[in-house]
């Protein structure tokens, strides 16, 4: 099974098996490492080598199991976008997986997704193993190209499913690009508080997003909130901080830490 197929099934089935190639690799015996990335906006060609850096960095890290690009991977939905930002992320050593943003949205096309399911194949996913202890979501929180959104009925009644499918013990880590911080400073997804009453009964521990481009940490409820800084040199950050980069979570048992590392990128802003 190649990739693309095996990633539409786990589409389809809303569950990734992680079987065969797709099946990240991790030594029971340490702590589960993943890498979350966000807002990428790869624009044209060059715009993509902070990803290209980046993606060498998360290599270098030891024990990385996966990567998850948390939307945004563009700028306007454009195929030329889709694809540079594939080439570079396709250089990571492990697997990755991805939620669209409100910028992977192509306006001018019958469908707007159309460039970015030729090319990352699922918008929203279930992957989890039992051994590693831990679920993981991905979620689309888009409406079209819009900043301030609500997250529809259907995808409502899918991520119902997933959350049915997961032990009530097990924790769970959450994706999506638009954030669910309860003080965030901008753009909360205005029916968070009802995503995340669906958990009620259910081990939700860490909840991931984008698109408020700044580092944002927030614990409600045993819950951490977590928004990142971009990884771009063609947008910068809304909280006027200067860093760029990706964020590393290690999971032990149902606790976990995480850093947020710099990519430099100064050089290739000229």
């Amino acid at each position: 099974m190649d990739r693309r197929t095996f990633l539409k099934t786990c589409g389809a089935a809303g569950m990734a098996s992680l079987a065969g190639p797709w099946a990240w690799a991790a030594d029971a015996s340490k702590p589960l490492r993943f890498v979350a990335i966000n807002d990428l906006h790869v624009l044209g060609e060059g715009t993509e080598r902070i990803v290209a850096r980046a993606v060498e960095q998360i290599n270098a890290l030891e024990d990385i199991a996966f990567t998850v690009v948390v939307g945004d991977l563009g700028s306007l939905g454009a195929e030329g976008e889709m694809r540079l930002a594939k080439q570079a992320l396709d250089g990571l050593e492990q697997p990755y997986f991805c939620v669209p943003g409100n910028h992977d949205f192509a306006p001018k096309t019958d469908d707007g997704y159309v460039h970015y399911d030729a090319f990352f194949d699922t918008q929203q996913w279930h992957a989890e193993r039992p051994e590693d202890g831990w679920a993981f979501i991905g979620l689309n929180t888009c409406n079209e190209m819009k900043s301030d959104v609500t997250v529809p009925p259907e995808r409502l009644a899918w991520l119902a499913e997933q959350i049915a499918a997961v032990p009530k013990e097990m924790p769970i880590a959450l994706f999506g690009h638009h954030p669910f911080n309860p003080h965030t400073k901008a753009y909360r997804v205005r029916n968070a508080d009802e995503i995340i009453a669906m958990f009620a009964e259910h081990n939700l521990r860490l909840v991931i997003s984008g698109h408020y481009h700044g580092n944002q940490v927030e614990e409600r409820d045993g819950i951490t909130f977590v928004t990142n800084a971009c990884c771009s040199t063609t947008r910068g950050n809304f909280d006027k901080t200067e860093e760029r980069g990706f964020r590393c979570y290690d999971l032990h048992g149902s606790d976990f830490t995480h850093e947020f590392v710099v990519v430099p990128h100064a050089d290739l802003l000229a």
